[in-house]
């Protein structure tokens, strides 16, 4: 019986099988000498369809569902949250100061009209620069919120806010910031690690997380800056032709 793997040998005339060995032998070689090259550009370039995703997937803005005029200017970074304790506290965490009531300062922005067509709602323009119309982006806004909690707890320091945070303003202030961590809602793990310490397994809150680079968002918003307070009461007609309320 003959094996599957056997070789069927063709009588040949002289040396024509040494020829044939040697012919297949070198195609054989050739044949890897180009594949080689091809495999090595193949992995790299995969490498860097890979590396490539993954840095675009980190800096590039994502898609905005509905129109911001601040949307071009965001990009992402990894930043590594600091955990609220210790004496090493961001200035936003410190004790009432001047300076610290400097740093938690928002103010309004404004957009020339050819942005302002374009959001999903309707707003209103500045009085006497009737070409710019007035916005708060929601991170400041959600800041602002955070800062009269942060008072209520010094009401020596800050009596306007002495009542407390039993109030309308301060209920608004918690709903708005709980819609906001919910449609953000970071995924990043918050860990537990043992602590030799504390001889105990203790939360880690103080991980890196993908941000949104705020100081950039910052900077736009700080170029758009309205530098006087509006008055609300005075009425402004405007013909922008998009919804009061989306």
């Amino acid at each position: 019986m003959r094996s599957n793997n056997s070789v069927v040998y063709l009588p040949l005339n002289g040396n024509d099988s040494e020829d044939i060995i040697v012919t297949k032998a070198r195609h054989r070689g050739s044949l890897c000498r180009f594949l080689a090259p091809c495999l090595l550009v193949l992995s790299v370039s995969l490498n860097v369809v890979f590396m490539t995703s993954k840095f675009l997937g980190l800096k590039a803005p994502t898609s905005q569902a509905l129109y911001s005029p601040a949307q071009n200017v965001v990009e992402y970074k990894t930043v590594k949250f600091h955990s609220g304790f210790g004496a090493d506290l961001p200035i936003y965490d410190r004790p009432p100061s001047l300076e610290v009531d400097a740093a938690w300062d928002v103010a309004l922005t404004k957009v020339p009209r050819n942005e302002a067509i374009l959001m999903p709602n309707r707003t209103y323009p500045i009085l006497g620069e009737e070409d710019h119309y007035m916005i708060a982006l929601d991170v400041f806004h959600q800041l602002h919120c955070l800062n009269e909690m942060r008072k209520a707890m010094y009401p020596e320091y800050y009596p306007i806010t002495g009542e407390g945070i039993h109030t309308p303003h301060m209920q608004h202030c918690i709903s708005s910031l709980r819609q906001s961590i919910t449609c953000s809602a970071d995924i990043t793990p918050i860990v537990w690690q043992w602590s030799n310490k504390s001889q105990a397994a203790k939360e880690r809150s103080d991980v890196v997380h993908t941000c949104r680079n705020f100081k950039k968002i910052k900077d736009w918003a700080e170029d758009r800056f309205v530098p006087r307070q509006q008055d609300m009461s005075v009425f402004i007609g405007d013909d922008l032709d998009i919804p009061t309320i989306w």
